[in-house]
C-alpha cells in the first residue's frame, strides 16, 4: 500500500484530537437520531461509497446504521461488542454488519487501524445483482435490504489470505483516489473471494432481540392491515398501552408508527398502479387514503413522480 495513503488514513482527525483533550464522541457528526443510528447521508455527502478511519482513543458507544457497513482492520486489533458477544478483529480481518445490527466498539489505540467502509443502499443494490448466486453473501444482503430483517453480522478471518488482503489494498487505493469506474467491480470481486475462501468465515449471528421481534410484529401487522391499521388496534393486539408502544416502535425501527404505515400504503399503491386497472382514486381509497390530494402529495414525494407517470413506467 502506498505510504502516503496510509499516512493520510491514519493521521489524527479533529474528533480524535478533541477526544484526547477529554471530550466525548461527536454524535452530531454521525446522526440526528436519539438512538444513535448513523446516517449514511452525513458520511457519504452524495458519494456512493466511501471509507473512514474508525475513531480511536475512546469506547465508541452502541449505535446502528441505516446502511450496511464493513470494517477492515489494517493494523493492530479492534474489539466489537454485539449483544453479549465480544469479537476481536486482528490485522487483516473483516467484519460485515447489516443495517439492522447494533454494536459498540472498545477503545482502540493509536496503532489500531480499523477502516470502515460505507456503502450507499443504491450502490449495494447494483452490486447485489452481480452476486445473487453467491452462497455466502446473497442471503446476508437479502436480509440487509429487508425492512423486516434482523441484525446480522459476518466475521471473516482473512489475515493470512493474500488474495483478499491484496484486493482490500486495491479497494482502499481506488476509493482514496476516487476511481469510481472500478468501485463496483472491486466490491463484487471481494464478495466473490469471500465466497470462494469460505473457510475464512468463522462467525455469524442473527439478532433475536426484543426490538427485532417487535419490528417483525409491527411490519407483519401493517402488511396485513395497512388500509385501516391503527396504533390503538395494534396496541390491543400486542397487549401494550398505545403511548408505550409508540415509543417502543420508534426505538426499534427509528421511525414512528405513522411513518411506517405511510410507507406500507404507498408501496402497496405503487404495486397496484403496475398490476391493476383500478383508477388512481380507487387505488388511493383501497390503500387507506380518503383525501386524494394528500395521497398525490405523499406518493409524488416518495417516488419522485405523480401516480399517473409511475403507472406509465410499467408500460
Amino acid at each position: 500500500m502506498d505510504s502516503t495513503i496510509i499516512e493520510r488514513l491514519t493521521r489524527l482527525t479533529d474528533e480524535e484530537r478533541d477526544i484526547l483533550r477529554g471530550k466525548a464522541v461527536r454524535k452530531g457528526d454521525y446522526t440526528v437520531s436519539e438512538r444513535f443510528i448513523v446516517d449514511s447521508a452525513k458520511l457519504l455527502e452524495g458519494k456512493e461509497l466511501d471509507l473512514r478511519l474508525h475513531t480511536r482513543f475512546i469506547d465508541f458507544p452502541e449505535h446502528g446504521h441505516d446502511y450496511m457497513e464493513f470494517m477492515y482492520v489494517y493494523a493492530g486489533s479492534i474489539s466489537h461488542v454485539i449483544g453479549r458477544e465480544t469479537l476481536t478483529l486482528e490485522r487483516g480481518d473483516i467484519l460485515f454488519l447489516n443495517r439492522h445490527a447494533r454494536h459498540s466498539v472498545r477503545r482502540a489505540g493509536e496503532t489500531d487501524i480499523g477502516i470502515n467502509f460505507i456503502l450507499s443502499n443504491p450502490f449495494l443494490q447494483v452490486v447485489f445483482q452481480q452476486v445473487k448466486n453467491n452462497p455466502v453473501m446473497s442471503e446476508f444482503l437479502t436480509h440487509n435490504f429487508d425492512d423486516r430483517g434482523e441484525g446480522e453480522y459476518l466475521l471473516f478471518r482473512t489475515k493470512d489470505n493474500f488474495p483478499i488482503r491484496n484486493l482490500m489494498d486495491n479497494l482502499i487505493f481506488a476509493i482514496v483516489n476516487r476511481s469510481q469506474e472500478v468501485y463496483a467491480g472491486l466490491v463484487t470481486l471481494l464478495f466473490s473471494y469471500l465466497a470462494y475462501y469460505r473457510d475464512t468465515l468463522v462467525n455469524t449471528l442473527r439478532d433475536t432481540s426484543p426490538d427485532a421481534k417487535l419490528r417483525r410484529a409491527v411490519l407483519d401487522y401493517l402488511e396485513r392491515h395497512y388500509p385501516d391499521a391503527t396504533l390503538g388496534e395494534l396496541a390491543r393486539t400486542l397487549g401494550y398501552a398505545p403511548a408505550y408502544l409508540s415509543r417502543r416502535i420508534r426505538d426499534a425501527t427509528g421511525k414512528s408508527f405513522r411513518q411506517l404505515l405511510q410507507e406500507e400504503r404507498i408501496q402497496a399503491a405503487g404495486k397496484l398502479l403496475h398490476t391493476s386497472s383500478l383508477d388512481i382514486e380507487e387505488i388511493a381509497r383501497a390503500v387507506g387514503y380518503e383525501n386524494q390530494s394528500h395521497f398525490y402529495r405523499i406518493f409524488s414525494k416518495t417516488y419522485g413522480m405523480t401516480p399517473h407517470k409511475y403507472r406509465k413506467t410499467a408500460e
